[in-house]
């Protein structure tokens, strides 16, 4: 299996220290925009599979085309607002895809395309958004019918690092500025059967998990309709998701958002138009990065609720992971990464001979493609946990 790694980053570098360990990979290539970067990660992966480092610019369409043409799968881990054009250029070369990062909202209008040229495009297969779709799936598979969706997903320092006791309790482990939109704005989302719209960050409540975690927050700033709507659900009345943190993390950006530390308008800074979000992005960018000898920990619940057999019943899932020291991955890296690779895998092994667009929700609607996923995410070590709720149990 010939495989190209688009992205070079964080993610890039899980997805690469992933195909390097399977037998079935014989060769990797890392291209990006960067050329400096993509051959500082492959030099640290350290594997005579790795080839070449390219210089890719994916707007760059004809290069871009012509680079895919000679791999058997490609996966990405490139920024969401490079996606289309990449999936779009991969459709052309005639080669099937699988990322982290794409945009729901856009993908799919590929679809035809993708579909006519007989290739698998599997966007977002990461971890949030990703692996709690596809146990969506597979929750809403054995029910006999779904009234509520829910998922609640973080990634933060581990207890007892620098990044726990800084103001923030937290530090980057995914795209920074993602992760402050993600505390930002409002979100809409399906409650009672109706759709609303809530401001973020106004509804922090307690979420539980095991030591060494235990007592953390969860604040709503997601719907999951796009899991209904591909997976063709009828009567779910309730669908959304939360982001976990470190308790606090709701009063002290609602605190940074009053400072108007995150207005997009610009001001002038010493005769320049400067954002005040533009300086938090690049705050954050050199303060809170991850040391070496750092932990990153990742914890995620999926809850898919309605009726089997004629009773309320409920499926919940559940994992929790942590920095890799060992192999330099961090928590975030490996589940994110980890999935991505698996499921583009799957692809070029012909286990999803399925041409289209795929929303990650129908891998764990099939019954086959679940088990395949779950036993490939649990050789990595990855282990996710399945309880079953109901008065008939």
């Amino acid at each position: 299996m010939k495989v190209l790694v688009l992205g070079t980053g964080k993610m890039g570098y899980g997805l690469m220290k992933d195909l390097v360990a399977q037998k079935e990979v014989d060769e990797i290539v890392a291209a990006d925009a960067n050329l400096d970067a993509a051959k500082s990660v492959s030099a640290r992966i350290g594997s005579d599979k790795v080839k070449a480092s390219q210089k890719l610019d994916v707007t760059d369409k004809k290069a871009t085309v012509k680079l895919i043409k000679d791999f058997d799968i490609v996966v990405a881990a490139i920024p969401r607002t490079f996606c289309d054009q990449a999936i779009s250029a991969t459709i052309e070369a005639g080669v099937s895809w699988a990322d982290i990062a794409a945009d729901f909202n856009t993908v799919f209008s590929m679809d035809a395309a993708a579909k006519k040229a007989g290739v698998t495009i599997i966007p977002h297969c990461g971890l949030d958004v990703g692996t709690d779709r596809i146990l969506l799936g597979v929750g809403s598979r054995k029910l006999d019918s779904v009234e509520k969706l829910y998922v609640a997903c973080g990634g933060f320092p581990q207890k007892g690092t620098p990044g726990y006791y800084n103001p923030l309790n937290y530090k980057i482990s995914w795209s920074w500025p993602f992760a402050i939109q993600g505390s930002i704005g409002t979100c809409k989302i399906l409650k009672n059967g109706k759709t609303v719209e809530i401001k973020v960050l106004s509804d922090p409540g307690p979420i539980e998990f095991p030591e060494p975690l235990g007592m953390l927050e969860a604040y709503t700033n997601s719907g999951l309709m796009d899991t209904v709507e591909h997976l063709g659900l009828k009567g779910v009345k309730d669908a959304y998701g939360q982001t976990i943190r470190w308790p606090g993390h709701c009063a002290m950006w609602t605190k940074l958002k009053d400072l108007h530390l995150m207005d997009k308008e610009p001001m002038k800074v010493k005769g320049m138009d400067v954002s005040p979000l533009e300086f938090w992005e690049a705050w954050g960018n050199k303060y809170l990065q991850y040391e070496p000898d750092e932990g990153d920990a990742i914890c995620q619940r999926v809850i898919v609720s309605g009726k089997k057999d004629g009773a309320s019943a409920s499926y919940t899932y559940e994992f929790m992971e942590f920095q890799d020291f060992k192999n330099g991955l961090s928590a975030m890296a490996k589940t994110t990464a980890f999935p991505c690779s698996i499921v583009g895998q799957m692809i070029a092994k012909g286990q999803m001979k399925v041409p289209g667009v795929i929303h990650p929700a129908r891998i764990g609607y099939d019954t086959k493609l679940a088990d395949i996923f779950f036993t490939e995410m649990a050789r990595r070590d990855i282990r996710i946990t399945e309880s079953f709720k109901s008065p008939l149990n």
